[in-house]
């Protein structure tokens, strides 16, 4: 009779998936498997992404309950449809633009070419549309998700997540070149648990429910990647190996980072950004942002103040008074998370440039030099630093100074690839990390920077100024495999670089053999 009891007890409700079954639902599955949905009273049916519809109308139109959605979630909430983030899964996107190996070298050169994009990429439209391709200029092509298609030549360039085509095309031994909307400064969040406000409403209790069984999932999935996908291979799907889930997972944990931001965290003051670029490239009309209110959602309860009328006038004064107290209370609190998010933020940036810090870097090169051991790739890191920086500073004061360190910041940004990682290391130092490029690569990559910096003039109020820039290169395994030895060599050779006459680029010397010894 309990067992009965309790089965009765259970919701059955629809998590409708952005995509087949793989890793990037790992936390679903973990908390169907380890019974997180079932002790919420929930029973849970996972959904997979039909060819041709859009996750995001399924649950608007009732046919799911809960979805997975990314950036698309806030031109929605734009465009005034009902739907409420419950948690941000991933911190940064993994969507991409994945074009055919060295013949690209520029997103704009796929004017005017083939492209195969899915209508819910939004992110990657924005992005085009900032850089100057707006949907006119390109040939859209309907997806096959297939990237042999890419491979065969049938498109120049197919969208994909970053944590997932890429496996395939490596594995296919086959030359391509990474877009990320992330080169035009659209850092937007990806995949996201999401419901509408009908569910709200009808108990917000329950969403909360779900949405805290699903991060316990989540939570579980990151710590035991290897018994997840096992479980994904025999309860949902062998369409990927054991070997292209285990990648995923990795790719996911660089943009979950579990270990600065807790999962789930979601702030709404980068939503309402990610609003303003889709109106900044006209996919939003003005006066969106009044949609906004309740696109996060808020687990605290709503009360229902209308008995409060059918009170004596001093009860209700003296309650409105209460009301108003506590409306106070949590324009407070909404404050506090809001300031929570943004300090989370600037924990890991450099306040000047909003490039990543030296305590960032500092735990992502770690990871990456873990990681290239283990799968047996290169990883190089450049050591640059602006050429008579103090004289520059005495000459025309700290602000052009600042200005040009900003400028050097977003020419970085502009010009790296999507997986590089640049970082401002302190003063007029900055450091990229480039995995999966040798050394001499990264060199031609450093002398390119230089270049082009070279010819940057940064206005400072009436005049422009103009600064060259040394830097220092230096590779893993050839130099070292830990952080403290590749940052010592590429530092030795940025030394090496400033001798010589700065305005150029030295590689670190190959370590000295060691010497016989000699009765």
């Amino acid at each position: 009779m309990l067992a009965a009891g309790n089965a009765a007890a259970q919701e059955e409700v629809t998590l409708q998936l952005n995509w087949k079954h793989q890793f990037q639902f790992a936390g679903y599955y973990a908390a169907a498997e380890k019974g997180y949905y079932r002790e919420a009273g929930f029973q849970v049916r996972l959904v997979e992404a039909a060819e041709g519809v859009d996750p995001i109308d399924q649950v608007l139109a009732g046919r799911a309950q809960y979805g997975v959605g990314a950036s698309e979630l806030a031109l929605r909430r734009g465009q005034g449809q009902p739907v409420v983030v419950l948690a941000v899964v991933l911190q940064h996107s993994p969507l991409v633009l994945l074009a055919r190996g060295g013949r690209t070298q520029s997103v704009h050169e796929l004017a005017g070419k083939r492209i195969m994009l899915m209508p819910h990429e939004t992110e990657l439209y924005a992005y085009l549309a900032r850089e100057g391709l707006p949907r006119s200029r390109i040939i859209e092509v309907p997806h096959s998700f297939n990237p042999g298609d890419l491979i065969k030549g049938k498109v120049e360039a197919l969208s994909g997540y970053s944590t997932d085509e890429p496996f395939l095309l490596r594995q296919a031994g086959f030359s391509y070149s990474v877009f990320s909307p992330r080169a035009s400064g659209i850092d937007f969040y990806g995949d996201s648990l999401f419901t509408t406000e009908a569910q709200v409403r009808k108990s917000r209790a329950r969403a909360d429910a779900f949405r805290r069984a699903s991060l316990r999932g989540w939570h579980y999935a990151m710590d035991n990647t290897g018994e997840i996908a096992d479980l994904i291979r025999s309860r949902h799907s062998t369409r990927h190996s054991r070997e292209h889930l285990l990648f995923e997972a990795e790719e996911l944990r660089r943009l979950m980072q579990p270990e600065l931001v807790e999962i789930g965290h979601s702030n709404p003051g980068r939503w309402t950004h990610i609003a303003g670029v889709y109106a900044e490239v006209g996919m939003l009309p003005a006066g969106h942002e009044r949609a906004f209110d309740g696109l996060v959602f808020d687990p605290s309860p709503q009360t229902d103040l209308t008995w409060l009328y059918r009170g004596f006038a001093a009860a209700i004064l003296a309650l409105l008074a209460i009301v108003a107290l506590a409306w106070h209370q949590r324009r407070q609190l909404a404050q506090i998370r809001v300031l929570k998010g943004l300090l989370e933020e600037q924990a890991i940036r450099d306040p000047l440039t909003g490039l990543y810090n030296r305590r960032y870097l500092d735990d992502a090169l770690e990871r990456e030099l873990v990681r290239a051991q283990r799968d047996g790739y290169p990883v190089s890191v450049v050591m640059l630093d602006l050429d008579r920086f103090k004289a520059l500073n005495d000459t025309h004061g700290h602000p052009a100074g600042d200005a040009v360190l900003v400028a050097l910041a977003k020419s970085l940004r502009e010009h790296v690839r999507a997986g590089d990682l640049a970082c401002r290391w302190g003063g007029e130092e900055f450091l990229l990390v480039l995995p999966n490029m040798p050394l001499a690569a990264a060199a031609a990559r450093a002398d390119a920077l230089r270049a082009r910096f070279a010819g940057v003039q940064t206005a400072v109020g009436a005049k422009t100024i103009s600064a060259t820039l040394s830097a220092g290169v230096a590779a893993c395994p050839e130099h070292g495999a830990s952080p403290a030895e590749l940052i010592a060599a590429a530092d030795a050779a940025l030394y090496r670089a400033k001798g010589d006459g700065r305005d150029r680029v030295c590689a670190a010397a190959a370590p000295a053999a060691p010497q016989r010894a000699t009765a």
